[in-house]
């Protein structure tokens, strides 16, 4: 029975290995990012608790077999496995960033000072079909010195409210948006506000992206590129769609000049996995590790799929959240800094 014994911990710890690494396997887009492969990479602080249980259960089994028949070898040492695999989940994490203070600092980017430092505050938020407090969110981007807000499932009224909030708070904000039916389903309209300090910017196609994303560009030509996504969830009825929404919004990796925000519906494993060479502001900025859904969920267990990506012209700086409100997402805050 050992050899039997000895297979399984062998085969059990080749499985539990995949989840380490797995854009560095073979072929990985191809089963990666099909069920349930695709759902288990988004639980990363899950699979360090599960890794961890399972280590301290066999860590105790080998014990009693030693001390009962003299072995447990094959336990102690599937125990040992495990605990490497814990360690390495919680530790990518960690080196993701825990770290997200209520507010971020002093304002010295755009909306604040002009010009200022050349910082733009970007805030990203999936609202729920609108079930937040809108002067509660205008109060966020005044406090933290917003120059960019995303917000997905939010409806084109939603927006424009929101615009005349800050109106009356002296804040001048252009908005974008998919022009959404009023009648069709919130999950399909995406609301893009844009500063006027960072000047003039015109809503172009999103030619190649899914149908509820957003792209605005500089008028005069100077200044980054604004991309609003919201891909399709990953159900696993609709498997296809979603790996076709994302493959096509981190295709735009290979764009210039970008700030990318949204409800992605996918975290930097699955944007690994596809190769897609966009820069995480989130992550540089120490808090890429904290999940943003379900918000009934401590950060520290959630899945990070709220995001902000540049093609590396920017680098985050700081970033804070937003309390969810009535949403299912955490909203979240990053300052992004120019690289240069």
């Amino acid at each position: 029975m050992k050899y039997v014994w000895g297979f399984l911990a062998v085969l059990f710890v080749a499985v539990g290995a995949l989840t380490l690494r797995p854009d560095l396997l073979p072929g990985a887009e191809s089963w990666v990012l099909r069920t349930p492969m695709a759902h288990v990479m988004a639980l990363r602080p899950w699979l360090a608790i599960v890794f961890a249980g399972a280590a301290a259960f066999l860590l105790i089994f080998a014990a009693i077999r030693r001390s009962l028949v003299g072995s447990g070898r094959i336990a102690l040492a599937t125990s040992l496995a495990y605990l490497v695999m814990a360690i390495f989940h919680g530790g990518t994490l960690y080196a993701r960033g825990i770290q997200s203070p209520a507010q971020l600092g002093p304002d010295h980017g755009v909306t604040a000072v002009g010009e200022g430092n050349g910082q733009v505050t970007v805030l990203s938020f999936n609202t729920l079909g609108g079930s937040i407090v809108m002067a509660d969110l205008a109060d966020s981007v005044v406090s933290n010195g917003v120059d960019v807000l995303v917000l997905t499932e939010t409806s084109t009224a939603g927006g424009e409210e929101l615009v005349g909030l800050l109106a009356d708070r002296g804040l001048t904000f252009r908005q974008f948006d998919t022009g959404t039916d009023r009648y069709a389903t919130e999950f399909e309209s995406t609301v893009v506000l844009v500063s006027d300090s960072l000047g003039e910017y015109s809503q172009v196609a999103a030619e190649g992206l899914p149908g509820s994303s957003v792209v605005v560009v500089p008028a005069n030509g100077h200044g980054p590129k604004i991309i609003g996504v919201h891909p399709f969830a990953p159900a696993p009825a609709h498997m296809d769609r979603w790996k076709a929404d994302i493959s096509a919004i981190y295709g735009q990796c290979a764009d210039t000049s970008f700030i990318m925000a949204g409800d992605f519906n996918s975290t930097i494993d699955h944007q690994m996995v596809l190769g897609a060479d966009c820069a995480d502001a989130r992550i540089e900025a120490g808090a890429g590790g904290l999940g943003t859904w379900p918000s009934a969920m401590p950060a520290l267990l959630g899945t990070p799929i709220d995001r902000v990506l540049t093609d590396g012209s920017y680098r985050g700086v700081e970033a804070s959240e937003v309390a969810s409100g009535g949403s299912d997402h955490r909203g979240i805050i990053v300052r992004l800094a120019p690289a240069d």
